[in-house]
């Protein structure tokens, strides 16, 4: 049977917004398990991607919800454009993550982490749901990072790296930056340390142990994270008759009239020959099906592997870019263009870049603007 990834997530929303969203501040940090009855919306793996776009989901609330009432609900999306926005302002943060070569560490222990062989139950039963549903509820995720972290006594990067590798809705910003929230290193100094009555609480006692046995492990960064105000110089203007697109943006509502004014439009898969973090089989699949779904939807546009773009390229000088963000879509762009004569046109939703001029410091600073986007995004 066909997967209809698009109406599944309008429809996942719908239901959210209509029936289960003024429920959300009361038990979003509860995790029931894969199988049980949870309070979050279910819905990450598609903004992630971008099928639902952050903007538009906000102003659905809006139009049927007091803001008190969901008020958390729609915190919880600002962050998502809060870790992209800070990471966009301080791209060199996921240079040097996606760069660290990790070595002074306990390698068996890590095999056995990753393998879910540990001598802490909950963790493993944590790496065998991320494996098998390739999601986790976000309280969990703070619980497996801090245990990976300050119990464990693994690098945060090879666990970041690990979500990556098997999250469907991994991204560069909201994994890389929670983990570094964790580890102590976005707050300084404010690490994400958890008790046995925080887990046995929110886990709705599945999980009850008598000891959390973290170890006095204080993280610092070996290098400065610069500024940078390079994505403000571009904007959503076309210039060219070809359009790339990555499978990190899909939203057809937002970008159909877009995409209608070119020639030819090239939607890129990257394949894990051109990744610095290879992807597990099923979040590569549900990448590529995701394309093909959207793929269908226009007349001229063509899914391409990435490792076949060289060739495409040889035909251009100058092509349109829909602006993937920092992360692994863009390395491959910024390498691509040092090997050939291309020069890319970068397109940013104003939406994006309006929002991200305020993420330049903490959420609670980022928090004090969101009126001003609220009016800025509105319908």
């Amino acid at each position: 049977m066909k997967m209809n990834f698009f109406s599944k997530a309008e429809e996942k929303w719908n239901d959210f917004l209509q029936s289960k969203i003024s429920l959300y501040g009361l038990y979003r940090n509860y995790d029931y398990g894969p199988k049980g009855k949870n309070f979050v919306s279910g819905i990450s793996q598609f903004i992630s991607h971008r099928v639902l776009l952050e903007y538009s989901i906000i102003n659905d609330v809006r139009k049927i919800h007091s803001s008190k009432s969901v008020s958390k609900f729609i915190e919880e999306v600002y962050w998502r454009i809060y870790w992209r926005g800070w990471l966009e302002n301080k791209p060199s943060v996921w240079k040097h993550f996606i760069n660290k070569k990790n070595e002074n560490y306990d390698y068996a222990l890590y095999e056995k982490a990753i393998l879910g062989k540990t001598e802490l139950s909950f963790f493993n039963s944590w790496v065998d749901e991320l494996k098998e549903f390739n999601y986790l509820h976000n309280h969990t995720r703070m619980w497996f990072a801090s245990t990976w972290i300050f119990n464990l006594g693994l690098p945060w990067e090879l666990g970041a790296k690990f979500f990556l590798e098997h999250l469907y809705d991994g991204d560069s910003a909201s994994n890389t930056l929670s983990w570094r929230w964790v580890a102590g290193l976005h707050t300084k100094g404010k690490k994400y340390l958890f008790t046995p009555k925080n887990l046995r609480k929110f886990s709705n006692n599945r999980f009850n142990v008598d000891l959390i046995n973290n170890k006095q492990i204080d993280l610092f960064d070996e290098f400065d994270a610069d500024f940078s105000d390079s994505v403000y110089s571009y904007k959503m203007k076309q210039k060219n008759k070809q359009l790339f697109l990555f499978e990190n943006d899909l939203n057809f509502n937002s970008l159909k009239q877009l995409i209608d004014r070119y020639e030819n439009v090239f939607l890129i898969l990257l394949d894990n020959q051109d990744r610095n973090i290879k992807i597990s089989d099923k979040v590569f699949n549900f990448k590529n099906l995701l394309l093909n779904e959207f793929e269908s939807k226009f007349s001229n546009m063509q899914k391409i592997k990435s490792y076949n773009l060289h060739e495409k390229i040889e035909n251009f000088t100058q092509v349109d870019v829909l602006y993937p963000g920092v992360g692994e879509n863009l390395d491959f762009l910024e390498s691509l263009e040092s090997q050939r004569n291309v020069k890319f046109n970068y397109l940013v939703r104003e939406e994006d870049l309006y929002s991200w001029k305020y993420a330049r410091k903490g959420f609670f600073k980022f928090k004090e603007n969101i009126p001003k986007i609220n009016e800025f995004i509105k319908n």
